[in-house]
């Protein structure tokens, strides 16, 4: 496990760092992470162990940039990751501007034949998928958006089955995320806020009353971590957090942490396990063995790949 160990202090340091990087000032940094060496002295070991890391990086799909800089004899390489490249920005829209998007999104199928990659450029983004799924095929599967979209704004109730139960729900909010679409309302049978899973929703019926109801402002819509949505069945993960990522993890992982103990639902273990290995060593899975084991079986995915690219 330690070359596994050192690929992600690296991606760690390079994350971290606010210029380029040459590889002996990454090699201090590493070795300054870890307890242990992770990068030996003798230069030829280090450049092999170091290169096999950076190719298992790029593997991985991180951008790592190879700017030269003028070293005291020679050209020497620096590496950089830039962190606009690497995460998602918080784009901070509000929920109008999100519906206004998410309607442009579903517009652009009008434009036959067109790939999704090609759609979002279009739309001034990027999508970094080979899928080559064509946006008319993916708002064919997603028919009552546009009648969704006009409930909202028209203030119009609707009906529907959800999990075999009969619903009426006030619609205030359209997400889009991971590939699935969710809508949020206050269902009247219940008397409170909820989000469903639009593919999820069978019987769906739109009233023709308009003006039916307000909708709040700040309306806080579905739970959108990846993690929280998927095909596996629902379990609750137990993580322990070092101290000094605490603050991170309430922030961007929507949750509070206890004596060092954060809790999830989980219905999609792999983009879980995503999230666990970017904190590296300072998070550990403590329950349900399910999770740990499938952190196990990841690390020695990891493993098998670096000795791989060693061959």
């Amino acid at each position: 496990m330690a070359a596994v160990e050192r690929i992600l202090k690296l991606l760690a340091e390079l994350l971290n760092a606010e210029s380029p990087r040459t590889a002996e000032e990454l090699k201090i940094g590493v070795n300054n992470l870890s307890d242990m060496q992770m990068y030996p002295d003798d230069l030829v070991a280090f450049r092999r162990a170091f290169n096999r890391d950076k190719a298992a990086l790029k593997e991985m799909g991180v951008p790592i940039d190879v700017i030269p800089v003028d070293g005291s004899a020679r050209e020497v390489e620096a590496y950089y990751v830039d962190n606009k490249d690497y995460y998602l920005p918080d784009l901070e829209l509000s929920d109008e501007e999100l519906i206004a998007l998410n309607y442009a999104a579903n517009s652009v199928h009008l434009t036959d034949g067109l790939t999704e990659d090609e759609a979002i450029r279009k739309l001034g983004g990027y999508l970094g998928s080979d899928q080559g799924l064509s946006i008319t095929e993916y708002a064919d599967a997603n028919s009552t958006l546009p009648e969704l979209f006009n409930a909202i704004s028209n203030r119009s109730p609707i009906t529907f089955t959800y999990n075999d139960k009969p619903r009426t729900l006030n619609p205030y909010l359209l997400q889009f995320e991971g590939e699935k679409w969710y809508l949020t309302g206050y269902e009247l049978e219940d008397e409170k806020l909820k989000s469903f899973r639009l593919d999820r929703i069978e019987a769906l019926n739109f009233s023709e009353e308009t003006e039916g109801y307000e909708i709040p402002e700040n309306v806080k819509g579905a739970n959108l971590l990846p993690f929280s949505y998927g095909d596996d069945q629902e379990i609750k993960a137990r993580v322990q957090i070092d101290n000094a990522y605490v603050p991170w993890v309430e922030q961007n992982l929507d949750t509070e942490v206890n004596d060092g103990i954060a809790n999830f639902m989980v219905a999609n273990y792999d983009s879980f396990i995503d999230r666990v290995l970017m904190l590296l060593d300072h998070a550990e899975i403590i329950s349900p063995q399910i999770l740990r084991e499938r952190l196990i079986i990841r690390l020695e995915k990891m493993r098998d790949r670096t000795e791989d690219v060693d061959a």
